[in-house]
């Protein structure tokens, strides 16, 4: 391993470099067939300048049919990247779209049960009202007036009772 040192003047930095030598076997090369196929090792001093040529023309020719097929996978690669980029930019749209109306719902939940509780406050109001008019007349022997219930309370009440203020038409609204 040899040791650099390396000084950026317009910096003032040092920087070490270290680089590691590679040996290269020279002593032998690989040599293509007219198949494509590898024929076997030749050492490189039997080898003349055309066969170390052809060599490289056949290393070459394999290295751009790898590269060209890599080539091929990454345009697929892309093209069902661009599929599923599309696919996410539409769920992200919906997502969107149902947060909002997620937004609104809730928005109408709210108002919805605020007028509940209110429509409850002023039925039960009512109730207790209804309550109020009513009246409740105790100790009339059973079946009296059983077949006209409610001819039976208001004859009563006009003709026996006679009420002081009372107007002479009313209404029973239900008897029981």
């Amino acid at each position: 391993m040899v040791r650099h040192r390396k000084t950026d003047v317009s910096q003032g930095n040092t920087m070490e470099q270290y680089t590691t030598a590679v040996p290269t076997p020279l002593s032998v090369i690989r040599v293509a067939g007219s198949d494509g196929g590898q024929s076997g090792l030749l050492p490189v001093e039997e080898l003349s300048q055309a066969e170390i040529l052809a060599a490289i023309q056949g290393a070459r020719v394999a290295l751009e049919g790898k590269i060209e097929t890599v080539a091929v996978e990454v345009n697929l690669f892309r093209a069902d990247l661009r599929k599923v980029s599309d696919r996410v930019k539409v769920a992200e749209g919906s997502i969107v779209e149902l947060q909002a109306e997620v937004g609104t719902l809730r928005k109408q939940m709210a108002q919805a049960g605020s007028t509940v509780g209110r429509l409850e406050a002023r039925l039960e109001d009512a109730e207790g009202r209804s309550r109020l008019n009513n009246i409740r007349l105790l100790g009339f022997p059973e079946r009296s007036g059983e077949t006209m219930v409610k001819a039976f309370v208001e004859y009563w009440i006009r003709d026996v009772l006679q009420p002081v203020g009372l107007s002479r038409v009313f209404l029973v609204e239900r008897a029981h």
